[in-house]
C-alpha cells in the first residue's frame, strides 16, 4: 500500500505489458538488419574491401551505441529519481531502453551466427550470451532496469571508441585533430562510463544481494568479477597505445599494423594481439 509519499513502483510495473517488451526486441533487431541491409548496400570504403563484414558490424555496433547513449543520458536526466532505488524503479521510457539493448545483443549474436563467427569470436559470443540473459531477464520480471540502464551507459564510451576504431580502419593519420579528440574523449568517458557504473554496480552486488535470488546473486557476483578485471586490463591497452607511445614516426606509427587490430564485437571491442582477446565492455548486466 502506498503511503502517498514513496512512488507506487508496484503499480507501475504492473501498468508495463510484457508483450510489448517482447515485441520491442523484435523491432530492434529488425531495426538493426535493415540498418546492416543499408551499410551493406553502401559498401565499405574501397581500402576496406577485404575487410566487408568487420567494417558494417563495427558500424551497426558505433549506430546501437551513439542510440542507446543518447537513451542512456535522457534516462539519467529526466528520470533521475531512478537513482533512489535502483532495484525496483521503472517505467516505459527507462524499460524500452533496455529492450533496445537486449534486441540488439539479440540481433548481434545472429549476425555472427550467420556470418560463421561463432568460433572465431568465442569470447564476444560468451559475453553476448550472458549479457542478453540477464537483459531479458530483467525485461520479463520488470525488475532492476535502473541497474540495466546504469550498466547500459558503457555505451556512451562505446560510442567514442567504436569511433576511434573506424578511424584507424580508414588509416586517419594518428597526429590529426579530429583523431586527437576522439582519442582523449574515449579515455575521459571509459573512466566516466565505464569507471563508475563498474563501481555502483559492484558496490550493489555486496549492499543489495539479498534482494535477489541465490542464482542470480552468484551469476552477478562472477560476471562483475570478469568485467572488473576485463575492463582494467582494456583500460591500460588504452593507455599505452594512446598515451604511453611516442609521436607519430616513433613506434606508436605501427599501430595500424600490429598493436591496434582491435575486432569489434557488437558494443565491445577486443584486441588482436595473440595474447589473449579481452571484451572491452562492462557485463551487461549491461
Amino acid at each position: 500500500m502506498n503511503n502517498g509519499d514513496e512512488p507506487d513502483y508496484t503499480r507501475m510495473r504492473e501498468a508495463i505489458e510484457l508483450t510489448h517488451g517482447h515485441i520491442f526486441i523484435l523491432g530492434t533487431i529488425v531495426f538493426f538488419s535493415i540498418i546492416n541491409w543499408i551499410i551493406k548496400t553502401k559498401g565499405p570504403p574501397k581500402s576496406l574491401s577485404d575487410e566487408e563484414w568487420k567494417w558494417r558490424n563495427l558500424y551497426v555496433s558505433w549506430v546501437h551505441a551513439f542510440c542507446s547513449s543518447v537513451w542512456v543520458l535522457s534516462s539519467m536526466i529526466f528520470c533521475s529519481e531512478m537513482f533512489s532505488d535502483l532495484f525496483h524503479y521503472i517505467n516505459h521510457f527507462t524499460y524500452f531502453c533496455v529492450c533496445f539493448g537486449t534486441g540488439y545483443f539479440i540481433y548481434d549474436s545472429l549476425d555472427l551466427l550467420v556470418n560463421n563467427r561463432l568460433l572465431q569470436m568465442w569470447e564476444v559470443v560468451l559475453h553476448h550470451l550472458a549479457v542478453t540473459s540477464m537483459f531479458y531477464y530483467n525485461v520479463n520480471i520488470r525488475a532492476q532496469i535502473a541497474f540495466s540502464i546504469v550498466a547500459l551507459s558503457v555505451e556512451v564510451n562505446s560510442f567514442f571508441l567504436h569511433w576511434r576504431k573506424l578511424l584507424q580502419m580508414v588509416k586517419t593519420p594518428f597526429d590529426s585533430p579530429l583523431y586527437l579528440t576522439i582519442k582523449y574523449i574515449n579515455l575521459v568517458t571509459f573512466a566516466v562510463f565505464r569507471g563508475v557504473p563498474l563501481y555502483v554496480i559492484t558496490y550493489s552486488v555486496f549492499t543489495m544481494g539479498h534482494m535477489v535470488t541465490t542464482a542470480y546473486y552468484i551469476g552477478i557476483c562472477l560476471s562483475m568479477f570478469v568485467m572488473d578485471v576485463l575492463n582494467v586490463i582494456l583500460f591500460w591497452r588504452l593507455l599505452k597505445s594512446d598515451l604511453l607511445r611516442g609521436p607519430s614516426g616513433s613506434p606508436r606509427s605501427k599501430q595500424h599494423s600490429a598493436l591496434h587490430h582491435e575486432s569489434k564485437t557488437n558494443g565491445h571491442v577486443t584486441s588482436n594481439n595473440h595474447s589473449g582477446n579481452v571484451p572491452n565492455s562492462v557485463m551487461k548486466e549491461e
